[in-house]
């Protein structure tokens, strides 16, 4: 007779690149990313960070390029894009904002 393991992921996980880095921090519950993820770059800084509800993006997240500055702001609701996003040039000045409704732009601001 097989066995089938029925645990499902709770808690805090980390995923490291080859060399060892930090890549991933994410939570789950109930085996689905739920909470805060952080996403870290080779170099050690912060790429991206924001929530999962479970297991689909939800709230605000943010990027940031390899050199430290912040890249793009934005809103989803259910993995799709939702509400106003603020995309910024790589001298960090804002570059353009744009509106989506349901993962489709629908304006530019």
């Amino acid at each position: 007779m097989k066995l089938k393991n029925k645990m499902t992921r709770n808690g805090t996980a980390k995923s490291y690149y080859s060399d060892g880095k930090l890549a991933i921090i994410s939570n789950y519950k109930n085996g689905k990313k739920h909470g805060i993820c952080k996403v870290y770059l080779r170099n050690g800084k912060l790429r991206a960070y924001g929530t999962f509800l479970k297991g689909k993006m939800n709230g605000k997240w943010k990027w940031w390029r390899e050199d430290g500055k912040l890249w793009q702001i934005g809103n989803f609701k259910d993995n799709k894009k939702e509400g106003y996003w603020k995309i910024y040039d790589k001298k960090g000045k804002l570059y353009s904002v744009s509106k989506f409704k349901d993962n489709k732009k629908i304006e530019s601001v």
